[in-house]
């Protein structure tokens, strides 16, 4: 269980530096086994904002771009992402910046073109595993702050060695409320409900047919989901210091939710299931493409969630292929 410190004490502060709080919880047998920093970001990489694009004079593929890097600074940087485009925040490496990856940032001349640094992706600042692009940065940060300071970087991440009998501890909630009590500090205490007002109307049947291994399954259809929306940056960047990875909007947060309270959840693209949703114990000879890429075949000791055309999900385990959602999908199932 990999727990940001940061996040943690947004539900407990005890006055302990990182070390201390790290050495209480092992003695108390939740035990730290490293102590990471969130990243490693230099003060030379700075938001910045494309302000004018022209094509570069000796090749197709790369543009000249003018950068608004703050303190009324514009800086000429070659580019050859296919994202770069007038108006869009970035983080910008400046001559002696030094990626994560040890790439030292220098003046260079491309193709004839002096290019005054980097505009850099996701990858090459070590927040994703792979990217494609320059980084597109939601709303408007100013130009010249700090990646660091946008990022809150100033993190440490706790990876915690649990024990199978402590799975109340397999959440940011679970580990602070230990630590309240290891320390008499106050726990803050979640929001208990949301007013929202009822606009899905359909109904989805739900059958439990394997009632002794799931006696209660609940759900809610969501219609009109905005495909064009993306997952904001904070969340993105608290699922990466939890160690997963940004899927899109409606699986970030169920995976945010989960991290946070302990709660886990699925959505399902609505329009994929057939039917109706059946909770039953598998009848050993059908198999399941899951999320993974794997396919598996179920035991019948195995419970699976299904409609009328077969397996969707191993229950509590994995979703499957065939119902995912997508970055195209409008109504969901979210259970």
């Amino acid at each position: 269980m990999r727990v940001s410190e940061a996040w943690l004490r947004e539900w407990v502060s005890p006055k302990l530096n990182t070390n201390e709080l790290a050495n209480r919880l092992t003695m108390a047998g939740l035990e730290v086994g490293n102590i990471d920093p969130a990243g490693d970001l230099s003060d030379k990489l700075v938001v910045g904002r494309i302000e004018q694009i022209s094509a570069h004079p000796d090749a197709d593929r790369l543009r000249v771009c003018k950068v608004n890097v703050g303190r009324a600074r514009n800086l000429t940087i070659v580019c050859g992402a296919a994202n770069a485009r007038e108006g869009l925040y970035t983080i910008a490496a400046l001559v002696g910046a030094k990626l994560p990856g040890g790439m030292a940032i220098s003046k260079t001349t491309v193709r004839g073109v002096t290019s005054s640094g980097m505009l850099c992706s996701a990858s090459e600042l070590g927040l994703e595993e792979s990217s494609t692009g320059i980084l597109d940065l939601a709303g408007k940060p100013a130009a010249g702050m700090l990646a660091s300071t946008l990022f809150q970087i100033d993190d440490c991440i706790l990876d915690l060695e649990l024990t199978p009998n402590r799975g109340d501890c397999l959440s940011i909630r679970g580990v602070a409320r230990e630590v309240a009590a290891l320390t008499n500090c106050r726990l803050k205490k979640p929001v208990k409900s949301v007013e929202m007002a009822v606009q899905a109307r359909g109904k989805l049947p739900i059958k439990l047919t394997a009632s002794d291994g799931c006696p209660h399954y609940v759900g809610r259809i969501i219609r009109g989901v905005d495909v064009s929306a993306v997952t904001p940056l904070w969340i993105k960047e608290r699922l990466r210091r939890a160690g997963i990875r940004s899927l899109g909007p409606s699986v970030d947060v169920t995976n945010y939710v989960m991290i946070e309270l302990g709660q886990p959840m699925h959505a399902f693209d609505l329009e994929k299931i057939n039917g109706h949703i059946e909770v039953r114990y598998a009848n050993g000879r059908e198999k399941l493409n899951l999320l993974d890429g794997s396919t598996v075949r179920p035991e019948k000791t195995d419970l699976l969630i299904v409609d009328k055309s077969g397996p969707l999900a191993l229950a509590g385990v994995m979703g499957g292929a065939a119902s995912a959602v997508s970055d195209q999908t409008q109504n969901i199932f979210l259970e």
